[in-house]
């Protein structure tokens, strides 16, 4: 097999059937796919099909249907250019047509997604913002995705907060998903989300008061960087980041490293545990450290679990 194949189910195979793939399609994709060169086309494919069924659903008017199908198309668009970098037409390709899938499904899912765009140095920063029915001023969540994620893949996330009265913004920051043709990640990228947290902190729908930062992978670190410098954030969480990511690229492997410039996975090598450590020990406020010792990168293999626990610690903390 393609080694870049192998590099893929062996360290994303978790990470792709957390996120509304389900096993089925997933065995079916990787009896398809025997180059990697292919891997963007088939996803692409499949992501398609969703598509129509989700069309199919509008039109018989079953709404909860079809935003459910559009949702799990542009997923399916999501990992069909996920670290597929190296071939920038279908690169783009896939990321339009992610978002394109994304508009469809934001009137229709529940509660439903309001897209934005929030102007930052000559960019328009993609967002999304859902908020509990009847809630009032509720408190709110601004989610940050890593570096070869997604707005898009941080929808359960916010699924899991969003249920527990909580209104969650996931945005994408310079660097990343289309905004990567454009720009790049910013040693100083908490200044990109600082101006988020104005629009969102601007806006009387929302408790601004009442706000957290939140991220996975390198998401993680740019939450506890705006936290470290920002004092609307009253609390931030991160699952599977750095102290510092100095050093990691000479590690990485062929497939990840042409994309590439607080819970902790104890199976997670390319961000261990002593990374949580070393940030709680220089934080200077109250801290809790969660490890699970068989938890790999972003705990995607242990999503039950971690999910639901930082959506109750934000509840409980907000």
């Amino acid at each position: 097999m393609d080694e870049r194949l192998v590099s893929m189910y062996r360290r994303f195979t978790w990470r792709i059937l957390s996120n509304y793939v389900t096993p089925w399609e997933f065995e079916q994709l990787k009896n398809e796919i025997t180059d990697y060169e292919q891997w963007c086309a088939a996803w692409s494919r499949h992501a398609a099909r969703h598509v129509e069924r989700g069309d199919a659903a509008r039109a018989a008017g079953r709404r909860l249907t079809a935003g459910d199908a559009y949702l799990r198309g542009a997923l399916a668009y999501h990992w069909a250019s996920f670290v597929f970098t190296h071939d920038q037409a279908q690169f783009r390709t896939a990321l339009e047509a992610m978002g394109d899938a994304w508009a469809k499904a934001a009137p229709l899912v529940a509660p439903p997604m309001e897209l934005l765009a929030v102007p930052f140095e000559g960019l328009a920063l993609p967002g999304y913002l859902r908020v509990p029915d009847q809630a009032g001023r509720p408190p709110v969540v601004l989610l940050l995705p890593g570096a070869d994620s997604a707005k898009e893949e941080l929808y359960n996330l916010a699924d899991h907060i969003v249920a527990r009265g909580l209104a969650v913004a996931v945005f994408d920051g310079p660097g990343q998903g289309l905004l990567s043709f454009d720009s790049k990640l910013r040693p100083g990228q908490e200044v990109a989300i600082q101006a988020i947290i104005d629009a969102l902190a601007a806006r009387p729908d929302l408790d601004g008061a009442r706000l957290a930062v939140g991220g996975i992978s390198y998401g993680g670190m740019f939450a506890i960087r705006t936290a470290a410098v920002d004092d609307r954030v009253r609390a931030v969480f991160a699952v599977s980041t750095w102290y510092t990511p100095a050093g990691r690229f000479a590690e990485m492997d062929d497939l990840t490293r042409p994309g590439q410039f607080q819970h902790y996975g104890g199976n997670d090598p390319g961000s261990p545990p002593v990374h949580g450590e070393r940030i709680a020990a220089e934080y200077g406020g109250p801290v809790t450290t969660v490890i699970y010792p068989d938890g790999v990168h972003i705990l995607n293999n242990l999503w039950y679990q971690a999910r639901p626990l930082v959506a109750d610690w934000l509840a409980e903390t907000l």
